[in-house]
């Protein structure tokens, strides 16, 4: 990088921006090729860092980064992603680095502050508008609008969270609104894992989702669930390669620009973590109370802990822990086998003045019913059984009014698995 300097990096990125006005997807086509290139705030050398070789290999080297800034002025989230991964492009291309998969060019947006008009300025000869846009007028490509409030129609938001990925908090999500829907309940489930969306799979939906007049989404519902994921709008053998602050205002998009209609309960399935997704949301959605979700295992405890601590920071009532894969019973025998270790969410409750709501064995029926889109509440199972017993609880502990008969009446028998070919 020794041979780059900002005035080149400032000149590519201009000609791209000059590019993109061809481009619908960006945004840009409605203005002048000035106003696109002008777009181009400043290019700036970033801090150098020290790349570090290990033992064998080239010695270390400081590694200067540029970072460009970019005016976003009436840009949505999904053009700047169209901007960003074109300049990008053209820049690791121009200046292509050792290793194909570093990059040390980094794109920022924000928002460029006008000055007032310059005495002798022509009053009439309005200058185009580089303030921030009302929250109201602010659109995607998608139709998606952002609206900071309450979500219209919404009575209870339940987010479901772990801290860890492959603890099942989405298979936990999923059954808790099913059940809940039995319970007599109108439900709702945002699937927020926008880099492994799994709702779709687990409720047997797919397809594109339907937008109604007014450019708002329409969820997809089945076993009495109205479902939003972002794995109807995306390809399922392509990853989301997205920055976290992307995937927080697409978040947001889906909560606000969604017509749930009436609901007494929005399940949030939050991704694993404690990072800018799950703060944003809880920041921005009325949050009624949390779930946790772990495996007995000291490993998945330590990030639950994370989780109820993050939880306890930002003031929102924890309902419990759910321990997930609580032991295996032998279906053959009947012999409980503690495969994750006995207990540790008990403990882990204890200390934390917690309740165990919960106790979901290591089932095959509970993935059958996960993998066909069926899920295990639906039917008459022992598992099924631990998650209606769950779906009561919240339901309980957060003023709902249901007829305890429903949770008896079967909807749906999860399939059994084929047997194995000889």
């Amino acid at each position: 990088m020794a041979d780059v300097d900002p005035a080149s990096v400032a000149d590519v990125c201009r000609e791209v921006l000059s590019r993109l006005g061809s481009d619908p997807r960006a945004g840009l086509g409605s203005e002048s090729d000035a106003t696109r290139r002008d777009r181009l705030d400043s290019v700036q050398v970033g801090n150098p860092t020290r790349s570090a070789g290990e033992a064998g290999d080239l010695p270390a080297i400081d590694v200067v980064s540029m970072v460009v800034r970019i005016d976003s002025a009436g840009l949505s989230l999904d053009h700047k992603i169209v901007v960003e991964r074109a300049l990008l492009t053209e820049l690791n291309r121009q200046w292509p680095h050792g290793d194909p998969t570093v990059s040390h060019f980094t794109v920022y947006f924000r928002r460029r502050v006008e000055q007032a008009a310059a005495p002798g300025d022509d009053a009439g000869a309005a200058r185009s508008p580089r303030g921030p846009q009302p929250l109201a007028q602010r659109a995607s490509t998608l139709g998606l609008r952002v609206d900071r409030r309450a979500i219209p129609g919404v009575r209870s938001v339940i987010v479901v969270a772990s801290g860890k990925g492959g603890v099942g908090k989405s298979t936990v999500s999923t059954n808790l609104a099913a059940g809940l829907a039995r319970l007599g309940q109108r439900v709702g489930l945002l699937d927020a894992d926008i880099y492994g969306p799994s709702g779709p799979l687990m409720l047997g939906l797919s397809g594109a989702l339907p937008v109604a007049p007014g450019g708002r989404i329409v969820p997809l519902e089945r076993h009495g669930v109205r479902l939003v994921s972002f794995g109807f709008m995306s390809d399922a053998a392509n990853p989301v390669i997205w920055r976290g602050p992307m995937v927080s205002k697409a978040l947001e998009q889906l909560c606000y620009s969604t017509e749930w209609g009436e609901l007494d309960y929005l399940i949030v399935d939050l991704p694993p973590g404690t990072g800018d997704v799950q703060l944003t949301l809880i920041e921005r959605l009325p949050i009624a109370a949390a779930v946790i979700v772990t495996t007995p295992q000291d490993v998945a405890l330590l990030d639950a802990a994370k989780a109820h601590t993050m939880f306890a920071k930002m003031s929102v009532r924890v309902l419990g822990l759910v321990e997930n894969m609580a032991a295996a019973p032998c279906s053959h025998c009947g012999h409980v086998e503690d495969v994750f270790g006995t207990d540790g969410a008990e403990r882990f409750a204890e200390s934390r003045s917690l309740e165990v709501l919960a106790k979901i064995p290591l089932d095959r029926r509970v993935r059958i019913g996960g993998d066909s889109g069926t899920p295990v509440v639906t039917g008459e199972t022992p598992s099924g059984a631990k998650f209606m017993e769950l779906a009561e609880l919240v339901a309980t502990r957060t003023g709902a009014r249901f007829n305890p008969i429903l949770s008896h009446v079967p909807v749906a028998a999860v399939p059994a698995e084929k047997p194995a070919q000889s």
